[in-house]
């Protein structure tokens, strides 16, 4: 009888070791199919135009694709987003060596997370402007650094005034292939300062936009944020007057 006992009490034990062996082993498993998924789904996430990049989680703000085969960072060309500097020639600069570029394909110009305060300036052909993540572009308030331009042609004279009125913070005419784009970054026309004066008629010449594209093809907005105008927000001409 004890050792009946005893034998049955040994299988017991002998079952329960084995259990608790599998047990193991299976919750290894799972643990090791759990850890690899991670590791494959981080390695994708970290795939850029083919590229593993290392150190990318510690980088800020999203990656800018490159949709041309050229790209620029507007820092480049000395341009400062501290939101005081004015970077209108680094603006102009940067587009100007773009615009070399056409046969190319052109270039992308891509304007980093900051506050890059400029006066108006023109695009060129065959250009992207990638606004990124917290980029904004901020049109300057002073309107003696906005140049003149005869009237719209749909009207013949003067909105608000005769003769001339004010050119757009972003302005292209003629233009072929032309993105603005970006991870919903700003173009910020600072138009508080212009609607002020606007309504003390202090103002001698009629508002500008703060985007302006005249008799182009091919032209592509999307994904940016416009705000706060001189006075309207997009003008798009096609039709020549």
């Amino acid at each position: 009888m004890v050792e009946s006992l005893t034998a049955t009490l040994g299988r017991l034990q002998h079952q329960r070791a084995l259990v608790s062996m599998f047990t193991s082993h299976r919750t290894l498993f799972v643990l090791l199919w759990i850890v690899a998924f991670a590791s494959v789904f981080v390695w994708q996430r970290n795939i850029v135009d083919g590229f593993f990049v290392f150190g990318r989680g510690v980088s800020k703000g999203k990656p800018l694709p490159r949709l041309r085969p050229v790209a620029f960072n507007l820092t480049d060309f000395g341009a400062v987003g501290d939101g005081v500097t004015v970077n209108t020639e680094a603006f102009e600069r940067a587009i100007s060596t773009i615009s070399k570029l056409g046969k190319r394909g052109g270039a992308q110009l891509n304007v980093p997370p900051g506050r890059w305060l400029t006066a108006p300036f023109n695009l060129t052909s065959h250009m992207t402007l990638f606004l990124a993540q917290d980029a904004e572009i901020l049109g300057i308030q002073d309107e003696k650094y906005w140049p003149l331009m005869p009237p719209l042609p749909s009207y013949g004279y003067g909105r608000e005034h005769p003769g001339p009125r004010y050119g757009s913070l972003i302005h292209g005419q003629n233009l072929k292939d032309v993105v603005i784009t970006g991870h919903n970054g700003t173009i910020n026309g600072q138009g508080q300062t212009w609607w002020k004066k606007y309504r003390q008629k202090l103002l001698n010449n009629t508002r500008g936009p703060l985007v302006q594209i005249m008799w182009s093809s091919d032209i592509v907005i999307t994904n940016i944020t416009l705000r706060d105008s001189p006075f309207w927000t997009f003008i798009h001409m096609t039709a020549r007057m």
